[in-house]
C-alpha cells in the first residue's frame, strides 16, 4: 500500500452528506454522534472543550467504538479557526513506514504530502514504527517549541492519534517510547464501549435505518433483543447488522426472530464473561466494606439453602471440594439450613440499603 492509499476528507466530507437536512440537523445538534446517554453526552462535551486546542489529540476506545468519528467531530469544530487545512487518515499498521515517513516528513527529492496546514488522524498509532515514533517526538515538540528542534522535525499543525489499545501498557512492553505517549496524551479523549451505553441503541438502530433511506422498521421485541445483546464489534457491528436485515428483510417489520437468524450465536464463553462483569460492576457499589467476603459468604448462603442444607450437594454447586465448603461455613459462621442474605435480585433494597455483613478484613 502506497501514501496514496490514505483518505483525505476535505471540508465537506462526501461520505457524511447521504441524508440531508437531517444528517445537516445531527452534525449541528450531535457532532454526528448519535445517543443521549450520560456516556455520550459527556463525550460531546469533551469534543467541544478539546476541538479548539492546537495540541496532539489521543482518541482512545475499543474496536468499532467510532473513534474515527470522534476525529471528524473535532476538525469540524475546528473548522472555524483560520488556516485549518484537510483531515488525513493514515493507518499506522497498513502503510508501509518508507512510504508513511514520506507522506509525513518528505524525503530526498520529494515533499511530504502532509503539509504544515493538515490535521493528521494516525490510525491504530501503537503500531507506528519506532524510527517514526522517534521522529514524530520531534516533530511535535517542534510544534510546541519553534525552534527547539531541528533537522527532520517539520512541525506538524495538529496530529488526532487513534489507538485500540492501551498505550501506557505498550510502553512498558518497549513498543512504544514513553516521550511519544506524552506529547499525544496531553489532551485525550475516550471514547466509550457500545456496551457503556446500551440505552443509545434505539437512537442508533433508528439512525442506520433512516441513513438506509429504506422503509423497513424494526419491532420493539427486536430493539429490546438487540439492547440485551454484548456487542464487542461496538457501533460498527450494530450498524453492518442492521444494514444487513434491511438487504434480507422480506416484510417492512422487522421481527426478533428474523433477527436471531442473522446473529451468530454468542459463544457461551462470551455470554458467561459478560454476564460475570456486568454483575462485578454491581457489586462492586455495594456499601460493605469486604466486598470479596460479602459476596463468598453471600454464595456459601444461597448455595445452602438452595440444597437444603446438604453440603455435598452445595459443594457441587459451587464447584468446590466439600471439605472446602465446610472451611467456609465456619468460617462465616454460616448455618447449614439457613441464609445469611434474603433471596433478593442484585439492585433489590435486599442488596443495597446496607444488611449485607460489613468485614473490617
Amino acid at each position: 500500500m502506497t501514501a496514496s492509499h490514505a483518505h483525505t476528507h476535505a471540508q465537506n466530507e462526501n461520505d457524511f452528506d447521504e441524508t440531508g437536512e437531517y444528517l445537516d440537523e445531527l452534525r449541528n445538534d450531535h457532532l454526528g454522534l448519535v445517543g443521549g446517554s450520560p456516556a455520550m453526552v459527556a463525550l460531546r462535551d469533551l469534543i467541544r472543550r478539546v476541538a479548539r486546542s492546537e495540541r496532539p489529540i489521543l482518541i482512545s476506545g475499543p474496536e468499532g467504538a467510532g473513534k474515527s468519528l470522534v476525529a471528524v467531530a473535532i476538525h469540524r469544530l475546528a473548522l472555524g479557526d483560520s488556516g485549518l487545512g484537510r483531515l488525513v487518515f493514515a493507518n499506522c499498521s497498513e502503510i508501509p513506514e518508507r512510504d508513511l515517513e514520506a507522506m509525513l516528513f518528505g524525503n530526498v527529492g520529494r515533499a511530504a504530502t502532509v503539509t504544515a496546514a493538515d490535521v493528521v488522524v494516525l490510525d491504530e498509532v501503537d503500531m507506528l514504527p519506532a524510527a517514526l515514533q522517534a521522529k514524530l517526538v520531534r516533530a511535535l515538540q517542534a510544534s510546541s517549541s519553534p525552534g527547539r528542534a531541528n533537522g527532520d522535525a517539520r512541525p506538524l499543525s495538529r496530529i488526532l492519534a487513534l489507538t485500540n489499545h492501551s498505550l501506557s501498557r505498550a510502553v512498558r512492553e518497549n513498543t512504544f517510547r514513553a516521550d511519544l505517549l506524552y506529547e499525544l496524551g496531553v489532551l485525550t479523549v475516550p471514547v466509550p464501549g457500545l456496551d457503556e451505553h446500551q440505552s443509545d441503541i434505539p437512537a442508533l438502530v433508528n439512525h442506520f435505518l433512516r441513513l438506509s433511506q429504506s422503509p423497513i422498521r424494526f419491532s420493539s421485541d427486536a430493539i429490546d433483543f438487540l439492547c440485551a445483546r454484548g456487542w464487542p464489534g461496538g457501533v460498527r457491528e450494530l450498524r453492518s447488522l442492521v444494514e444487513r436485515a434491511v438487504s434480507l428483510a422480506r416484510e417492512p417489520l422487522v421481527g426478533v426472530e428474523a433477527l436471531r437468524r442473522l446473529v451468530a450465536p454468542e459463544p457461551l464463553e462470551t455470554n458467561i464473561n459478560h454476564s460475570l462483569q456486568a454483575l462485578a460492576e454491581r457489586l462492586l457499589r455495594l456499601p460493605v466494606r469486604n466486598k470479596l467476603a460479602a459476596v463468598e459468604e453471600a454464595l456459601l448462603s444461597m448455595a445452602m439453602e438452595t440444597c437444603d442444607g446438604n453440603k455435598s450437594a452445595a459443594a457441587r454447586m459451587l464447584g468446590l471440594h466439600r471439605k472446602a465448603v465446610e472451611r467456609k461455613l465456619e468460617k462465616y459462621d454460616v448455618r447449614s439450613s439457613a441464609t445469611a442474605l434474603p433471596a433478593a435480585p442484585l439492585g433489590a433494597p435486599g442488596l443495597t440499603d446496607g444488611r449485607l455483613p460489613s468485614h473490617a478484613g
